[in-house]
């Protein structure tokens, strides 16, 4: 298995078979518009993050009496914890796809 740090350049550069001598164009299409793609989709993931943590304050709220009924009553999405974490890892995501989208700015210059 690759490192994920290795980006479509290295990997290309350490394939030497004609197969993949063929197929790297397509490579670096699919590289170029998966690192394009990145800071839309982690602007997306940041506002589904924001929307998951104010469901776990509301949730949390609910459960100390501040705020309404939630709206689940039951199940794993009925804890403050489930969407306070769902929250903490959509963020985190959000943060690598810019951080990547940033570094392949950075590289393609």
């Amino acid at each position: 298995m690759l490192p994920v740090t290795e980006t479509g350049h290295v990997i290309a550069e350490r394939a030497s078979t004609p197969v993949v001598a063929q197929l790297r164009p397509a490579i670096h299409l699919t590289m170029t518009w998966t690192l394009n793609a990145a800071a839309p989709a982690a602007f997306l993931i940041r506002h589904c993050a924001l929307a998951a943590g104010v469901l776990g304050l509301w949730r949390l709220g609910a459960d100390l009496g501040w705020t309404q009924e939630f709206f689940i009553a039951s199940g794993v999405w009925s804890h403050w914890q489930t969407w306070l974490a769902l929250a903490a890892a959509l963020n985190a995501a959000a943060n690598y796809m810019q951080r990547a989208s940033r570094r392949a700015d950075a590289e393609s210059r």
